[in-house]
């Protein structure tokens, strides 16, 4: 299934969901000031896969924002800010999404499911506990190699 998201419900969606492309992005088919989506609320779409919830509303921005944070410091932050004039993403640094990022996003809705927080922990938890078992299967497999 496709994820879809509407960008309309955002107050002044046009200035906080798009800017002007600093630099030529090559990979995407852009080029310098050509019309492009904020990497914020690009990313912002994409977490909302992340943390099971469909929009952002004024009534659940800040559990939006907790769960956002919570999956951030788990995996690494979401976001590469540019550095420098000429935009280039790679060369950014890793940042997290800000609680006024979020704010400015309140409206973002998309085809994403909304779990509760239990059922969002328990997915996180199972999740991450998989993780576990695979990295000490790895590491008992080095250490019975050195040992």
């Amino acid at each position: 299934m496709s994820l879809n998201y509407d960008l309309g419900k955002i107050a002044n969606y046009e200035q906080v969901c798009f800017l002007e492309a600093p630099a030529d992005i090559p990979s995407q088919g852009i080029m310098q000031g050509d019309r492009m989506m904020n990497p914020v609320t690009q990313t912002l779409v994409w977490s909302t896969i992340a943390v099971d919830l469909g929009s952002i509303t004024e009534a659940n921005a800040a559990e939006f924002f907790a769960r956002l944070r919570l999956v951030e410091r788990l995996d690494g932050p979401f976001l590469i800010r540019p550095e420098g004039p000429d935009g280039k993403r790679p060369e950014g640094s890793a940042a997290f999404v800000t609680e006024d990022e979020v704010l400015a996003h309140v409206g973002l809705s998309c085809n994403v499911s909304t779990m509760t927080r239990s059922q969002w922990l328990r997915k996180i938890a199972q999740s991450h506990g998989r993780d576990l078992d695979h990295l000490a299967a790895r590491f008992k497999n080095r250490v019975a190699a050195a040992v």
